[in-house]
This record gives C-alpha cells, structure tokens and sequence, in this order.
C-alpha cells in the first residue's frame, strides 16, 4: 500500500498546477486569516484593541476554514476527473483490489491535509500572537494558543477525508464538493430546531468535537463533550463515510 500512496503523491508533486495551487492554498489561508483580524471594525463592529485575547487569535484562525475549502474544491476536481476521463481504470489495473485503492487515496489526501493545516494553523497563530504583542502587549499562554492551533487542523482533516468519500461514493466532483459543504452547514440547520432538539442532536456533531478539541467550546454547553468524546465522533463520522464510499467504489463497474 505504501508504494500506492508514493505514486499518489508523485502524481501531485510532479504536477505544477497541484504545486502552485497547493502553495497557494497555504499563502490565501494565511493573508485571508490575517486580513480577518485586521478588519474586525467591519465584520465585527469592534476595533483590535476591544477585542479580548483569543478572539484575535480565532479571527486569524479562520485562514484555516479558507485553506480547507480550497483543498476541498481542490481534492474533489482530481477525483472527479480520474472518474470522467476513466484513467481510473488504469489506475485500477495496477491495484485491482478497490478497497485498498480506496484507502491509499484516502490516507495520501489526509496525510496532504495534514501537511497543510499544520503550515497554516502554525502561521496564522504567530500571526495572532503577533498581532496581540503588537496592540495588547501580550500574547495568548502558549499552551491555549497550540491546543487552538492542533485542533484546528483537525478542520481540513476531516472535511478532505469527506471530500474523498463522497468524491468515490456517487464518482463525482460535485458530490465530493457537496459533501463536505453540507456538513459544515449542519450547526446552521441544527440552530433553527428546538433547544431540546439541538442538546440532544449538538454534541453529535463534527463541528462540536473539533470546537472541543480547539477548547474553544462553551463551558457547560452542549458542545463541550470532552476532547476523548470528540475523537470518538470523528472517527464514527470517518468510517461511517468511508465504509459509504468502499461500498459505493465496488458495488458496480467503473
């Protein structure tokens, strides 16, 4: 399986569309980020300095969100197109064994959602710590600021693995797009049941254990279900997704 990962990453590498896309992805989500913090007059009707701490660190943060719905975009146009231009079928005549197939993607776009995140997370929180050194002279405790960061890229981790899953699942660009989408919308959607619906429904959710893990989630509220219960969530949502996209990938013919 690791030679099927090392050609996955050949492919992208040796791509200078995927490299500059990819280098770009990380320069967006960085100067996006930053430009979040830097404008808190107009999208928050407060300036920096009203800011408190870990609010400018979450501003900076977002440059995360942006990198990881490039990748998606990104991830799901690659899939989408093995399967519209059927080079999957070559790729399938080298490892005719699809679960495998299915699984050296899978771990080749995770490991690259990783990489990328982790660049992101780290360069938008000195950009956050500077800015903080800079206005309130002082910074987030560092032990707050990478628990922040850490979980943060369990964002891109999650919704690229996503992406692939459904990208495989209905063999499309569009359904390895929607995918991920819709589940980051799922908190909106939960926000306009009942109270007593959402504290049942909340705690279940990708959003709140990643709001957990981050330990930015409210104290005593319905996200805050502990970083062990977090990881529990994302697994379940993981492999639910790819035991969707396996059996999508073999029940019929490319």
């Amino acid at each position: 399986m690791k030679y099927t990962i090392y050609a996955e990453m050949k492919k992208i590498w040796f791509s200078r569309f995927s490299r500059i896309y990819l280098l770009m992805t990380i320069a967006l989500g960085v100067l996006i980020g930053l430009l979040f913090a830097l404008t808190t007059n107009v999208t928050q009707s407060r300036n920096l300095t009203e800011l408190k701490p870990m609010e400018v660190i979450t501003a900076n943060m977002l440059g995360v969100d942006v990198a990881t719905i490039l990748l998606i975009f990104f991830i799901a146009i690659l899939i989408g197109r093995e399967f519209q231009s059927k080079t999957i079928e070559t790729y399938l005549m080298v490892t005719p064994n699809r679960t495998k197939y299915f699984i050296s993607k899978a771990l080749h776009f995770f490991i690259l959602s990783l990489g990328i995140g982790f660049i992101v997370a780290l360069l938008t929180l000195g950009n956050g710590q500077l800015i903080l050194r800079l206005i309130h002279k002082e910074t987030l405790p560092m032990s707050d600021g990478l628990q922040f960061a850490m979980g943060c890229i369990f964002m891109p981790m999650f919704y690229v693995l996503l992406t692939v899953c459904g990208a495989f699942f209905l063999r499309s660009t569009a359904a390895g797009i929607a995918t991920p989408l819709t589940v980051m919308f799922l908190p909106a959607v939960t926000k306009l049941l009942p109270q007593s619906l959402q504290d049942v429904i909340v705690p279940f959710l990708p959003a709140t254990a990643i709001h957990s893990i981050s330990g930015v989630a409210q104290k005593g509220g319905p996200e805050d279900i502990g970083i062990i219960m977090a990881l529990i969530v994302l697994f379940i949502w993981s492999l639910i997704a790819c035991a969707l996209a396996i059996w999508g990938l073999r029940r019929k013919d490319i």
